[in-house]
């Protein structure tokens, strides 16, 4: 089975926030960003959005730093990380680990939230105004980055 990733497009970010605000939704039944999966960061200087997500890393440096917890290991039918709450102590190993930034630790609770990918119908794609956010099949995942390269190598605004 071919598993789906998401996928951010910087430039298409117009920083509504609705993809955190469906993330808890979803997951806590409030509007809370603190309680979100995925976090939009605003970079000043360049004028764009950033998105916080886990990237659902092939070789997930996150679960092989819970080695001792078994508090994360992966869904096997999205293969999306999963926290096991029960396992997990809030130890911030899992954070330290991830190149991406993209565990949080829930403040009130002390356990980790990282993106499950909503069961394979993630709900920050649904609820995307601008589709910046996408769930494609790894084959086509690159394709938005390589159109993003290209245009700026054309309006010369990428050096290799």
């Amino acid at each position: 089975m071919t598993h789906k990733i998401l996928v951010f497009e910087q430039k298409k970010c117009i920083g509504c926030r609705l993809c955190e605000a469906w993330c808890s939704i979803s997951h806590f039944g409030v509007n809370n960003p603190a309680r979100s999966r995925i976090r939009i960061v605003r970079n000043h200087d360049i004028q764009m959005d950033c998105a916080i997500m886990c990237h659902q890393c092939t070789d997930a440096p996150c679960i092989a730093a819970c080695k001792k917890f078994k508090a994360l290991d992966r869904d096997p039918d999205t293969n999306a990380i999963r926290v096991i709450r029960d396992n997990c102590v809030g130890c911030r190993l899992c954070i330290r680990a991830c190149p991406y930034g993209a565990p949080s630790l829930l403040p009130d609770e002390k356990k980790i939230i990282i993106c499950d990918l909503c069961g394979g119908d993630p709900e920050c794609v649904k609820h995307c105004p601008e589709q910046a956010i996408q769930y494609l099949p790894p084959e086509m995942a690159e394709r938005p980055y390589r159109g993003v390269l290209v245009t700026e190598k054309m309006q010369g605004g990428h050096d290799e």
